[in-house]
């Protein structure tokens, strides 16, 4: 298993790599628990403090990306205990980093009636501020600029063509109503000469994109503030300044080979209806600009000469036009959230997007979810293994056991407070008949449907009506495909379950088989060497505590507001729906 490591100061810039270290140790967890890197950095370091961030890549791949919280660089002819290891040093560079439980958990408030679950994932998603997002089936270009074209046809109609003589109404203009002929690209993002019935239009900045700048200006400082003190014949002499000119001449390549056949502002409406951020504070005009069945904002992410830019980490993005796919733009990818065929029936949110997921996810009978280093949401069955592991005493170590603190075969409901609230009992009768009466509370405000709380809390019991698996998994050479949210099946040898299986346990998805879903994975580095640690617990569960996570952000009954759907600030009332 190879390891790297990347340590980039606080403006982003790398200044250290490595591909092997004394001693380091790295554990990612559920989202809802902190991730942590911790150890001995070669004392070859130059520079590091607090903020910095360092990354740990297994073999090739992001695996955890943390900020620097604790920084001790020692001098010594001693030796000290550092991790559990007593280390012989004259220099030692220890360090701790973490990244916080929750990363990437923003705010959603959002009100849905009969609404299928995986539209509602993708929708809380799209919704929530900050590069959280969902990964969408991609090759190469132009598989996406072909996408976000046809997307762009879904939302084009007769009503939302734009007004003539300015951009106050309506959302789209093409045909004849567009003259490109002196169109051109004043950089990789923005496009000059553009003429609208008849009439010069602002310089317009392509959306969900930002390019290196072409001359040392305040936004190429924002991007790179190393470059404050240069000189404008430096930055000229630099490789941001080769990109940027690489990505305006492919920009213009676009411009001319697939012209210009439509504009779609940013329809993105503010509280009272007004649109928002259509002109920049540059006085550009903002949108998408599509050519010969291509989205050319999505091409330059393709061809790799922009960044997906979430402006003000996407405020001003419309959910429903799933603008966050572009993230997956960059590379190959799969989908990462599977159709569920289960339809809530009012479901109105204000809460953590994680919380959200973790109630849809029990809603949707069987169904899990996971975040990957890079913020990307997965939703799915759970079904089939991800690994299965032959024991091999030579190779890996197993622990084997289970943790009842969790178990809740009784759960007693109470919904929405603001609504005929729904107040009900469930229990499963398998799990009281062997461990006895275990019961919570579960008060949920999302909740005002009896059906949408029958979905929620059967698919509940389903996981914690049971005791967790506790067991762990130690690969002494280091396993580097596993990942936090896998399934993991294990098979071969002296291993056996003592405790008893109980019916419907999982609701039989894995009966007479050891399968656990990973709940931790700790890298541990020394010199070339690594062992990973992996942690299980039920194969149904995504977070640590499941009860506490759908309502930690819950405001209390005095506060909590109902939003419906003709509210403006919701949006659904505007010309997106999900049902």
């Amino acid at each position: 298993m190879n390891y790297r490591i990347e340590v980039y100061d606080t403006w982003g810039r790398r200044i250290a790599h490595f591909d092997e270290t004394p001693l380091l140790e790295v554990t990612r967890a559920t989202p809802d628990q902190a991730d942590s890197i911790r150890g001995i950095l070669p004392g070859t370091i130059a520079s590091l403090g607090p903020a910095y961030r360092v990354r740990v890549l297994v073999n090739g791949a992001l695996f955890c990306e943390a900020k620097v919280t604790r920084l001790a660089p020692q001098w010594s002819d001693a030796r000290k205990l550092i991790l559990d290891r007593y280390v012989h040093f004259h220099e030692v560079v220890t360090f701790e980093a973490g990244r916080p439980p929750r990363d990437g958990s923003r705010s959603v408030v959002q009100a849905y009636r009969d609404a299928e679950i995986s539209a509602i994932v993708k929708h809380a998603t799209n919704s929530a501020l900050g590069p959280a997002h969902y990964r969408v089936a991609h090759e190469a270009y132009p598989d996406g600029a072909t996408r976000e074209y046809q997307k762009f046809l879904t939302r084009k109609t007769a009503e939302n063509e734009l007004e003539v003589g300015g951009i106050s109404a309506g959302q789209w203009v093409g045909g004849t109503r567009i003259d490109a002929s002196a169109a051109y690209a004043i950089d990789g993002d923005t496009i000059g000469g553009l003429v609208i019935d008849g009439q010069p239009w602002p310089d317009f900045r392509l959306m969900m994109i930002d390019c290196e700048e072409t001359s040392r200006n305040s936004h190429a400082i924002t991007r790179h503030p190393e470059i404050e003190s240069w000189t404008e014949a430096q930055y000229s002499r630099s490789g941001y300044k080769l990109r940027a000119d690489e990505a305006k001449a492919a920009l213009q390549g676009l411009l001319d080979s697939e012209g210009i056949d439509f504009i779609e502002l940013n329809p993105h409406r503010d509280s009272v209806g007004e649109f928002d951020n259509r002109v920049d504070a540059y006085g550009r005009y903002v949108g998408l600009v599509y050519g010969d069945d291509k989205c050319l904002n999505a091409a330059m992410v393709e061809l790799g000469h922009a960044d997906v830019y979430l402006y003000e980490d996407g405020r001003y993005l419309v959910p429903e036009m799933e603008l966050k796919d572009y993230l997956s733009y960059s590379s190959a990818q799969d989908d990462s959230i599977e159709a569920t065929d289960v339809v809530m029936n009012a479901l109105d949110v204000s809460a953590g997007l994680y919380e959200i997921l973790t109630a849809l996810a029990y809603a949707a009978d069987g169904f899990i979810w996971s975040v990957d280093p890079r913020l990307a949401v997965s939703f799915r069955r759970a079904e089939q293994p991800d690994h299965v592991w032959f024991f091999n005493p030579v190779a890996m170590g197993v622990t084997l056991g289970s943790d009842s603190t969790q178990v809740a075969n009784t759960i007693y409901f109470e919904g929405n407070p603001l609504e005929a609230a729904v107040k009900k009992t469930y229990q499963s009768a398998e799990s009281l008949a062997t461990y006895g009466e275990r019961a919570r509370d579960l008060v949920l405000y999302s909740i005002s449907s009896e059906l949408d709380a029958d979905q929620l809390i059967e698919g509940l019991l389903k996981d914690l009506a049971y005791p967790e698996p506790s067991g762990a998994v130690v690969c002494f050479r280091g396993h580097g495909a596993v990942q936090v949210g896998d399934i993991v099946e294990l098979r071969g040898g002296p291993l056996r379950r003592l405790e008893p299986e109980v019916d419907g346990e999982w609701d039989d998805r894995f009966r007479g088989r050891l399968v656990g879903r990973v709940r931790e994975v700790t890298h541990r580095f020394e010199g070339k060497h690594a062992v990973t640690t992996v942690q299980l617990t039920s194969p149904l569960r995504s977070v640590q505590n499941p009860i506490d996570s759908m309502t930690r952000s819950q405001p209390d009954p005095e506060t909590f507001f109902q939003f419906r759907l003709d509210d403006t600030v919701v949006g659904l009332d505007l010309q997106f729906h999900l049902d």
